[in-house]
């Protein structure tokens, strides 16, 4: 015989009723209908955020305070990769093949989260210039 987990039962229950509420959904907006969007007009149609409206002392405000998190971001990054750099040293030298392998695993992550911090400047720019258009 075959016994399952009391809670593989309520994970069932739980996409059952998640399965069920789609349905239902769904079906609600079918017999509804759907409203025709070339009528609904857009009313922010060409609204552009623009801090402007708070004058430039905001303006510089608020890029100190993204560029100072994105310092702490590197920084950190960056200790997390030293730490993972000395836990790897520390196991190769003692000979702990666990401790090893979860220092390795860690300063794998801390690099791939260093690299991608680097690169979130480049890849914003692009996105922002794909989306601009310019």
């Amino acid at each position: 015989m075959h016994s399952t987990h009391p809670r593989q039962g309520l994970r069932r229950l739980v996409s059952g009723c998640a399965v069920a509420y789609a349905v239902v959904t769904v079906s609600l907006l079918v017999a509804m209908g759907t409203a025709d969007a070339g009528v609904i007009d857009n009313p922010l149609n060409g609204v552009k955020p623009d801090l402007g409206l708070f004058s430039s002392a905001l303006d510089a405000s608020w890029k100190r305070v993204v560029a100072f998190i994105w310092a702490l971001v590197v920084v950190g990054s960056a200790v997390r990769v030293i730490v993972g750099a000395f836990k790897v040293k520390r196991a190769k030298s003692r000979g702990y093949a666990n401790d090893l392998a979860e220092g390795s695993e860690e300063l794998q992550d801390a690099l791939v989260s260093l690299g991608l911090v680097g690169l979130a400047s480049p890849i914003i720019a692009t996105v922002l210039f794909v989306v601009g258009g310019s």
